[in-house]
């Protein structure tokens, strides 16, 4: 049974007054300078609502499909509820823990950079949202059961959106799903135009140490086709609530002499926050934990106690993991 869309608006204009439409997009919608951004948003969803989702043994992929019209991603996490519909549809709230990825509750109101009324088709909810916190009900679609389906019709006025968000989709890359536990595929296509598949295998090698496979193909042509030692260590809220990992990855390759394999500096070695930030760490491998961002994750607040632990834990996980590398 659908939730009561009626009900939860009522509460919201009580919340966040009827002028919400307005200040919306200064206050919600254009947080980003790069508007597709909510590529990741949507990506951070999906991890979320897959890990909530227990004893899933169906697909673990996340689908992009680009129309002149409007832009359509669906996964197989967990299926909306009411609480789920309030969480959308309101402004810094959120089912999800406050380590989760998508812990603001605002990060997706960053569809609206692109849209106007997107749709959430999830379980026995079918519903539109109007000035960011307004559900209303709207025609069931056709989509495989358990599967959750989000529709973002595009502006009409935006002529640029539909070229940004066909670029954003195609430098998404394989490595998007390096750090992710849930995805294992992320596929794309435009309508026509270009599309992509980008997959993710991993297997355990000890206890905390795994290695991680990814590749991308586009238009059926490998392109990426990488190799990875992750080093983790879980992190617990007040000692006993888990948190994520703090996680250290190092790529991989064959040495064209000696055929072995090696590790291999990365050029580039952002802070990794499931995906990742502005941060450059200059390390030449890639670290990740589940750190505190400021709302629009642009950055990493260095001096909260938090973020700060979290420095500690990859500190003695590097000295850990070089260890194990030297035995």
């Amino acid at each position: 049974m659908a939730s009561d869309y009626q009900g939860i608006r009522a509460d919201n204009e009580r919340r966040y007054g009827t002028d919400i439409g307005r200040i919306g997009p200064m206050l919600l919608a254009d947080r980003y300078d790069d508007r597709t951004h909510f590529i990741f948003e949507l990506l951070q969803n999906a991890e979320d609502a897959l890990a909530r989702r227990t004893g899933w043994t169906g697909s673990r992929s996340v689908n992009f499909h680009l129309t002149t019209k409007a832009l359509r991603v669906s996964h197989f996490g967990q299926p909306f509820d009411e609480a789920d519909v309030r969480g959308i549809c309101g402004i810094a709230e959120s089912t999800k823990d406050l380590t989760a990825i998508g812990r603001f509750g605002i990060g997706f109101k960053s569809v609206y950079a692109y849209t106007e009324r997107p749709e959430i088709h999830s379980g026995t909810e079918d519903f539109a949202i109007e000035s960011f916190v307004w559900p209303i009900a709207t025609p069931a679609l056709d989509r495989v059961f358990d599967e959750t389906v989000i529709t973002i019709p595009l502006k009409d006025s935006d002529e640029a959106g539909r070229e940004e968000i066909a670029a954003g989709l195609g430098c998404l890359g394989a490595s998007a799903l390096l750090f992710l536990r849930q995805i294992e595929e992320i596929h794309w296509s435009v309508d026509g135009g270009r599309s992509g598949l980008y997959l993710r295998e991993s297997t355990s090698i000890d206890a905390g140490v795994r290695r991680v496979t990814v590749i991308g193909q586009e238009l059926g042509k490998t392109e990426v086709d990488e190799e990875w030692l992750v080093f983790a260590r879980p992190v617990t809220v007040d000692g006993e609530r888990p948190a994520g990992y703090v996680e250290i990855a190092f790529s991989l390759a064959q040495d064209a002499e000696s055929k072995r394999e090696r590790i291999q500096r990365v050029e580039r070695s952002a802070l990794v926050v499931f995906f990742p930030t502005v941060l450059e760490t200059h390390l030449g491998f890639l670290v990740q934990g589940p750190y505190r961002t400021t709302p629009s994750r642009d950055n990493v607040p260095r001096n909260d106690p938090w973020n700060q632990r979290l420095v500690s834990e990859t500190s003695w996980l590097l000295r850990e993991g070089l260890r194990w590398l030297r035995d």
